[in-house]
């Protein structure tokens, strides 16, 4: 039966929907979400700066960051060596800058090395994220006072070293473990519904009048088991994980404690500041929106083709909202710059094409296939008819995919040595795996399996009309007839089992998109300080790596090393104590290539933190007298330091060589 012209209109109509909601929702996001930040709000400068060395003890310290802070939850500390708070519990952001901070000092502080310890938390993304920095107040005869003993002054401020955890340093403590579970449930859970109403939109109901009544049945059951038995529990799962993100955040700040961390009014101060706070209310209430629905369209079951379509497309722009509201609390919303717009786009379009590949899948494995019913032939015909229709929503998928992955990665990285230099690479290299192994996977039955099992289909329509011309009462010919039974017995053993090896893949393929998912969510709570697991043994070369085989193995003590010059001019036997967040001593003593002792040399070393741009900090380490260079330095945060170490002669010439090192929290 053909369509009507009335009809041909409506189907293109609905074809075009996804077109005509993204569209406006994109102009929307480009209009009014101009101004986005950096990943994390880490201090751009200081005043004093760090290092510094004063005549006085200044009134107050100011410092700026490289994006918007949280007032909330953004604090600072001034503790001075013997780790006493001399400040006057003041840190607040300006109301005019939210990108500075200032603290008072209390009067008449003596001469002493003081230290500056902040936490901030990104208006953006919600992330949090601790530092420190040094200066020095020269006593009356112009001596400079110096750290002592084993106490590291600031250690214990802000909430002490759990504060960032392992969101930070990668440790699996239970703050970093409870987030991962959260953020990936939260993904796989907007995956799989988005998804679903991509189908309900571009799938199920593109079903033309021309459909076979299986066909049109099992559209009709699928709907009617993913309302059943997955629209309440997967979004019930999504709001209680969209409440765990905001608990893993209150368990951030409070140390773990459990306790505070789920005080109603740190959660509700959590959820009422800031960007990230704003867009994460909005992630709420999308899905409490979607859940009422969901109550009623389990209740009420029969109606109107009216409603029916209403209610498709209300569940369609939320799902769209939704992706919105992700893209606006995440990573993305942290790029600064001109780049940010084009970043928070990119990721929502990236959301979108995992609903539309894995979460497609999601539903084709859970949903769609348990609905089959029939003989084989009449389950295999329902398989392929709505594959034909899943296959461009895949393709658009797997497009999408694939152009704004590349995207995603060089905004977060800058160079492909990163993939493997830095936790955050290795994290997406796996992802980048996984994605990849996927494709082949959809490439294998979409392009091998899916057209081999058509055209067995098409034979075995072909035999079976031939059988049917020859048992009519007007052909005699009963030994074709038997020939074309034996054939089509044959066809249809070909068919069961085409049809089961293609089933099996589609029901298994969607744990490779679930691991891609499983990768997301680490690389949204770690940010990119999964931590290494091996520990190379201590060899002299111009690039080492100490790092520790597993959190439980973190010991606090001095790194040391043996540094060779990249033109195996100088040795440099270097010491790093006490190795741990905040300021710390380096030590170093430089052998010429004879071996012998040189002191005729100037040595700087430059700090690089690998896991996270933070730019480049100087230490210029002095002579003692006693054959040695030291001097203080801070690292800024626990993980893995690149060190480049510079001795420069007295003819001006310049000999580098470099260490990595695994610093704990």
């Amino acid at each position: 039966m053909s369509m009507s012209p009335c009809s041909h209109l409506l189907h293109n109509l609905k074809s075009l929907r996804l077109l005509f909601l993204t569209l406006p929702l994109v102009l929307v996001l480009l209009l009014f979400f101009p101004a986005v930040a950096d990943a994390h709000a880490i201090l751009v400068k200081s005043d004093p700066p760090k290092d510094a060395q004063l005549k006085s003890v200044p009134d107050q310290i100011k410092m700026w960051f490289s994006e918007d802070l949280n007032p909330t939850f953004s604090s600072a500390v001034v503790v001075n060596a013997e780790n006493v708070a001399v400040d006057e519990k003041d840190a607040h952001t300006l109301p005019g800058n939210p990108r500075e901070m200032i603290v008072s000092l209390q009067p008449n502080l003596p001469p002493s090395v003081y230290i500056v310890v902040w936490r901030t938390q990104s208006s953006a993304d919600g992330h949090i994220l601790r530092g420190s920095f040094r200066f020095t107040v020269e006593r009356e005869d112009g001596s400079m006072p110096s750290l002592s003993g084993n106490t590291i002054p600031g250690q214990n401020a802000l909430g002490g070293t759990s504060v960032s955890g392992g969101a930070v340093t990668g440790q699996l403590d239970g703050p970093a473990v409870f987030s991962f579970i959260m953020t990936t449930l939260l993904d796989l859970g907007i995956v799989f519904w988005v998804g679903a109403q991509l189908w309900r939109a571009f799938i199920l109901q593109l079903g033309s009048e021309t459909d076979l009544s299986q066909q049109r049945e099992a559209d009709t059951r699928a709907e009617l088991r993913f309302e059943r038995w997955f629209a309440l529990p997967t979004l019930l799962i999504m709001v209680l994980a969209n409440i765990g993100v905001l608990v893993g955040q209150a368990l951030l700040l409070t140390a773990g404690n459990i306790g505070q961390a789920l005080a109603p009014t740190l959660l509700a101060s959590l959820a009422s500041n800031g960007h990230f706070g704003t867009y994460w209310t909005v992630r709420l209430f999308v899905l409490c929106v979607a859940f009422l629905l969901a109550i009623f369209m389990f209740i009420q079951r029969k109606r109107s083709p009216m409603i029916e379509e209403a209610l498709s497309w209300v569940n369609l722009i939320l799902s769209l909202v939704l992706l919105i509201a992700m893209a606006l609390s995440g990573h993305a919303a942290a790029v600064s710059g001109n780049l940010g717009i084009f970043a928070v786009l990119s990721d929502w379009l990236h959301l979108l094409s995992a609903s539309l590949w894995i979460g497609g899948m999601l539903y084709l494995a859970l949903v769609y296939l348990p609905i089959l019913s029939g003989t084989n032939t009449q389950r295999t015909q329902v398989l392929l008819t709505v594959l034909a229709r899943f296959f461009p929503m895949a393709v658009a998928g797997v497009v999408i995919m694939a152009a704004t992955g590349p995207f995603n990665a060089t905004i977060h990285m800058t160079s492909f040595n990163q993939f493997l230099t830095t936790a955050y690479g290795r994290s997406l290299l796996v992802k980048i795996v996984l994605v990849v192994a996927l494709l082949l996977t959809s490439t294998f039955h979409l392009g091998l399996l899916r057209p081999r099992l058509t055209r067995t289909m098409q034979k075995y329509a072909a035999v079976d009309a031939d059988m049917q011309l020859a048992t009519t009462p007007e052909a005699d010919s009963t030994p074709i007839a038997e020939s074309s039974t034996q054939e089509i017995k044959l066809i249809e053993n070909s068919i069961a089992q085409q049809q089961q090896r293609l089933t099996t893949v589609l029901r298994w393929e969607p744990l490779l998109g679930v691991g891609v998912l499983i990768c997301t969510g680490l690389l949204t709570v770690f940010a990119g300080t999964l931590q290494p697991t091996t520990i190379p043994a201590n060899t002299s070369s111009s690039q080492q790596t100490l790092v520790p085989s597993a959190p439980s193995q973190v010991a606090v003590k001095p790194f040391s090393a043996t540094i060779k010059t990249k033109d195996n001019q100088f040795t440099i036997k270097l010491t790093v104590s006490p190795n741990r967040f905040g300021t710390n001593v380096f030590t170093a003593s430089v052998l010429d290539s004879k071996g012998a002792p040189d002191t005729n040399v100037g040595i700087t070393i430059y700090t690089q933190m690998m896991d996270m741009d933070m730019g480049t900090d100087t230490v210029n380490l002095q002579p003692d007298g006693k054959g040695t260079f030291s001097a203080q330095g801070d690292l800024n945060m626990g993980g893995h330091w690149h060190l480049r170490i510079q001795v420069r002669t007295p003819q001006s010439t310049l000999h580098e060589g470099g260490v990595d090192l695994y610093t704990p929290f």
